[in-house]
């Protein structure tokens, strides 16, 4: 029975995705980013569960990716597509399904970044390409500021496309030949994790610095983003 629990911790995450599409179809952002959050703590739960029970099996990685593509893949995309139509540049019926194919690129990206690395047999101690879960939350993140702050943004022209634009450019990211750091330590030594060591200082003090000025749900999109700066001074740092 043990060696099934990490499976069903990964259907979880994936009917979470499922979920989100739901609510990204009905317009309902906010639950549909609670959703792909919820998800993502599955994701990480189900790999968890696998290497304590060591259960890892052929089958459960298969299921994850699938899993993956559906919630880190296609979910995100549908959302961004959902918060897209409310522009009433982006609206009108010819660019509306212009939009929908442009943005079938987020599916793509992340079902080729997925195949990769499953077929790659060198293990290394970071992400070749931007992984998908950290795609997925960098989107929402986005769009959940890109809501939250409206009417700031709206004075930027075509703001709308800036929008598209930034989350397809974090899409190809997937497929780049990028290094981004790997959370997953095999040991407490500095040297060797020093980059996510300063990651993880530079988040809590950002977090304490948020609590202060009371905006707390600002935390996840600057965590990402420091987490996108470490990784990119980690191609430059070896």
């Amino acid at each position: 029975m043990k060696k099934n629990i990490p499976n069903i911790i990964t259907s979880i995450n994936l009917l979470l995705g499922w979920t989100t599409i739901y609510f990204a179809y009905l317009s309902e952002i906010d639950w549909a980013i609670g959703a792909i959050l919820l998800a993502s703590f599955f994701d990480y739960l189900d790999g968890f569960a696998a290497r304590k029970l060591n259960a890892q099996s052929a089958l459960g990685a298969q299921l994850d990716s699938f899993a993956d593509l559906i919630t880190f893949g296609i979910a995100p995309a549908i959302i961004v597509y959902s918060v897209s139509l409310s522009s009433a540049f982006l609206n009108e019926k010819d660019m509306g399904f212009a939009l929908f194919l442009i943005l079938g690129l987020i599916p793509l990206l992340g079902a080729i970044r997925l195949a990769r690395f499953n077929t790659i047999e060198e293990q290394t101690p970071f992400f070749i390409g931007l992984p998908i879960p950290a795609f997925a939350l960098i989107t929402v993140s986005l769009t959940w500021t890109y809501i939250k702050y409206n009417n700031l943004i709206s004075n930027i022209v075509n703001h709308q496309i800036f929008y598209v634009v930034t989350i397809l450019f974090f899409g190809f990211l997937m497929v780049s030949k990028w290094r981004f750091l790997s959370l997953k330590l095999k040991n407490l030594n500095f040297k060797e994790n020093k980059l996510i060591y300063f990651w993880g200082i530079s988040s809590i003090i950002c977090l304490l610095l948020v609590i202060i000025f009371g905006n707390i749900f600002l935390i996840i999109p600057i965590v990402l983003f420091l987490y996108l700066l470490f990784s990119l001074i980690k191609n430059f740092v070896s």
